[in-house]
Order: structure tokens, then sequence, then C-alpha cells
């Protein structure tokens, strides 16, 4: 990894930007690593040694980095804490390094994790799913570690971007810069054959050519939803959301379907390399 400073900081900032504490294991697949798509870890895995970042993108991070520092530091009581687990599931070593677990007063374990975030992704709850996905590889990996860990898990969010005056102005928007989310895990069979298809499909992808690699879905690229223009003569005359259910009728109208904007390519420091970014720009889709 090539690191770019474009904004000039001084020495001592892109020194602190760029200590990295995260304890890597090689050959083995972590939790995090699990919910790549398969063509961002491929390109990413076959070539880490010309991927660039610029010290400017790690400053989120940093944040969480700090909120996750000082919780730990806490040392909360009656739990676990940043502790990471292994097991084996088709010969491979997985990984995952969990922030809280909360001792029950019936001896089971409850998951908690630790979320900076903006508040956008409460209100949209747009990472409900890779949060469940995640939680629940670690609930598996407490399992095969001799932990009874049950299926509700609680989500700690942080927002990184909160205003005051919104949340007293709407009553919709969170009335606190903390909010609990409560989430309900998957059984631990589920898990472990999610775990084996997702190893499997990063596997494949890193011995593929990259135009063979499988390209990264909708979802996946984190797109907006398509916008359907109604046109006469090739003129835009109205748009919708959704696609009507009737088309009204006369020679000269026709649909078309917009497809959204593409947000995770602008994140991906393997796109330099990825065949797929270069279609999406040249159809408008990545800004």
């Amino acid at each position: 990894m090539n690191y770019t400073n474009k904004f000039n900081f001084p020495d001592y900032v892109v020194e602190w930007l760029k200590l990295d504490e995260y304890d890597y294991e090689e050959g083995t697949f972590s939790a995090t690593t699990l919910l790549q798509p398969p063509r961002v870890y491929a390109l990413k895995k076959k070539h880490y040694d010309e991927l660039e970042m610029d010290v400017s993108d790690l400053i989120a991070s940093r944040y969480g980095n700090a909120i996750h520092d000082s919780i730990e530091k806490a040392g909360l009581a009656n739990c676990l804490q940043e502790r990471r687990l292994r097991a084996i599931v088709d010969e491979k070593i997985i990984t995952g390094k969990f922030d809280i677990m909360k001792k029950r007063g019936d001896g089971k374990y409850q998951l908690v994790d630790v979320k900076s975030t903006s508040v956008w992704t409460y209100i949209f709850n747009s990472k409900e799913e890779d949060y469940i996905k995640q939680l629940s590889i670690y609930r598996f990996l407490g399992h095969m570690n001799g932990l009874n860990v049950v299926k509700e898990a609680e989500v700690f969010m942080i927002f990184t971007d909160w205003s005051p005056s919104k949340a007293r102005k709407d009553s919709e928007y969170p009335q606190s810069r903390i909010q609990i989310v409560h989430l309900a895990l998957w059984d631990i069979e589920k898990t472990r054959k999610f775990i084996a298809e997702r190893v499997r499909l990063l596997d494949e992808a890193s011995e593929m050519e990259e135009s063979d690699m499988p390209e990264c879905t909708e979802k996946e690229l984190w797109a907006q939803k398509s916008l359907y223009d109604l046109k006469r003569n090739g003129r835009v005359v109205a748009t919708y959301k959704k696609k009507p259910a009737k088309m009204l009728e006369g020679s000269s109208l026709e649909l078309a379907e917009r497809k959204g904007e593409v947000k995770r390519c602008s994140y991906c420091n393997a796109r330099p390399f990825c065949s797929q970014y270069k279609k999406l720009k040249e159809e408008g889709r990545v800004c």
C-alpha cells in the first residue's frame, strides 16, 4: 500500500494518520474480509503493492479507533472486550475481533458492537444487513470457542455528524448523539454455511483474471435506486422514482431506465485496476 498526501499535511499528522495497530494475520479470513465483494477482495490482493490511498481518507477511521480505545480503557464491568477469536471452517482459518461481550445474569454473553457512523446510516437503516452478518460471525466464533452467545445483539451507535438543532426541530431525527439498536442474529449452522460460501467465492475470484472476476452487484456498489424517464421524441417529459404500471398510449412516448449513482467505487482504492469501474464511469454512474 502506498500513501499520498494531497493536502500537504505536516509530517506529524501523516505519521498519526498512518499508524495502523490492526492485528493482521496472514493466511486467514477475518469477519470484515468475508463481507467484501469478491471482485474487491481479489483486486486488492492482486495489486496490493500498487494500491494508493491518501492519508486524508484515514481520518474517519482514526475517529473510530479513538472511540474504541476509550471504551476499551474504561474496562467495562462484566464484559469481555476487544478479543480476537479463531475457528476452522472448511480447512480455512476464520478470525474475528469483537468489541464487547456483555455477561448476563444467566451466564450467557450478549454481543455489543461499537459503530461511529453517520446519522443517516441510522435513519435509513442502510447497514443493518451487514451488521447482522458481521455479528453473526462473531457469535459463531464465540460458539466455536466455548462461549454461549445469545442471538440478541446490540449496536452502540455514536454519530459523527449529529446536529442538536436538527434534533430540536425534527422529532424523527435522533434525539441523542448515541443510539442503541437491537438485532436478531443468525443460527450457528446458517452462519457456518454463509462463511463457507464466502470463503469459496473469495478464493475463486482471487484465482481469476480480472476480466473473469464476478462484477460487484448493485447492492455491493451501494447504488442509488433507478429513475425512469418518460420521453417524447427523445425529450424527457416526466421522471418517476418507480416504473409506471401503465404507459400512456402514443407511439412518440418511450420509457428509459436511468440507473442510480454508484457510491462504493469512490471509496475503493482498487478502482484503477477494475474494468467494471471504467464501464460505470463511462455510463456516468460514478462521480
